[in-house]
């Protein structure tokens, strides 16, 4: 077993980023180590197991995903103040165009045909 600094690892053609904590098909978490096998493969732990070559993880456990990483402040701030406020003259405009729409019957929803009374 040696340390090693690696961050990615191609396992059946699919990359696997040994940086972030990866979930398996039942939900548990797993951690690279630092550490790798004689073969230079990467190490992975859950919570106080003993550590697993990769392959062996993702062959009983099922794929691994990358866990949602926590929403920061900064993030949130991005998101909000990406796309600006429509002012209250475009948001008049929207509202009026909608209007028209429904006046003359073109929302787009279907209406049902004239019911015809046969003798």
């Amino acid at each position: 077993m040696t340390t090693t600094t690696l961050t990615v690892w191609f396992l059946d053609e699919v990359e696997i980023d040994l940086t972030l904590t990866q979930i398996d098909v039942y939900g548990s978490h797993w951690t690279f180590t630092g550490a790798t096998t004689a073969t230079g493969e990467p190490l992975m732990q859950r919570s106080d197991d003993t550590p697993l070559p990769l392959s062996e993880v993702y062959a009983t456990y099922g794929p691994l995903i990358p866990a949602p990483r926590p929403v920061t402040r900064a993030d949130a701030y991005t998101v909000l103040t990406a796309c600006p406020a429509p002012t209250p003259r475009t948001f008049a405009a929207l509202l009026g165009r909608l209007r028209r729409r429904k006046d003359t019957g073109t929302t787009g929803e279907s209406t049902p045909a004239p019911a015809v009374s046969r003798p």
